[in-house]
C-alpha cells in the first residue's frame, strides 16, 4: 500500500492540506466535508442493489457521489458494500432509501465511533463521474468498523480539484 506522501509527491500535483487531512481521516467523510464547506453534503446514489450471500447475509452495493450546493459540484465518487444485517431496522431503511451518507448514518453525532482501516490508497485516473479537468485522482479503499464491528468496505475517489469544491 502506498503512503499518502508517496502518492502525492509528484511534480504533476502537490497535495493540498485538505487532501492530506482527508487521507488521515478516521471518521465520517460527510461530516468532514460539511465542516470544511459550511454547507450540507448531499448524496446522490447512481446505482444500488442488494445481494444475498450465504455467509454474509444481505449486502448493499452502492455507487454514489457526494456534492455540495449543486449536483454538478461533485466532491467525490464512492463505491460501497455494506452488511445490512449489521444495521438496525431504521438505519437499514434510511440506507436503502438513500436518505443519508453511510458514515453519517452509522455515527450520527460524529462522536468518533467510526473507524476506517485503509486497505489500499492509490493514485488512479480520474473517473469521468468526478467531472474534473485533472486526469488523476486518489482512490482510498477502506473497511469501516464501529466499536470493533465490521460494517463493510468503501472506495472513495477524489482529487485536489474536486475537494476544493467543498469550499
Amino acid at each position: 500500500m502506498a503512503s499518502a506522501d508517496t502518492l502525492l509527491s509528484t511534480d504533476e500535483a502537490a497535495p493540498s492540506k485538505r487532501l492530506a487531512d482527508y487521507l488521515a481521516l478516521q471518521g465520517s467523510t460527510t461530516f468532514f466535508l460539511q465542516t470544511i464547506s459550511g454547507h450540507p453534503v448531499e448524496v446522490e446514489v447512481l446505482q444500488q442493489s442488494i445481494e444475498t450471500h450465504p455467509h454474509r447475509g444481505d449486502i448493499l452495493h452502492r455507487h454514489s457521489r457526494l456534492y455540495v450546493r449543486h449536483p454538478r459540484n461533485i466532491v467525490l465518487v464512492a463505491e460501497s458494500e455494506i452488511a445490512l444485517s449489521r444495521l438496525d431496522p431504521e438505519q437499514r431503511e434510511k440506507l436503502i432509501e438513500r436518505i443519508e451518507g453511510i458514515g453519517k448514518l452509522l455515527d450520527p453525532g460524529n462522536l468518533g465511533l467510526l473507524e476506517k482501516r485503509d486497505i489500499e490508497v492509490a493514485r488512479v485516473p480520474a473517473p469521468h463521474t468526478l467531472q474534473t479537468a485533472s486526469d488523476w485522482a486518489v482512490s482510498r479503499y477502506f473497511s469501516m468498523t464501529i466499536n470493533g464491528v465490521h460494517y463493510g468496505e468503501i472506495r472513495e475517489i477524489l482529487n485536489n480539484e474536486s475537494l476544493e469544491r467543498a469550499r
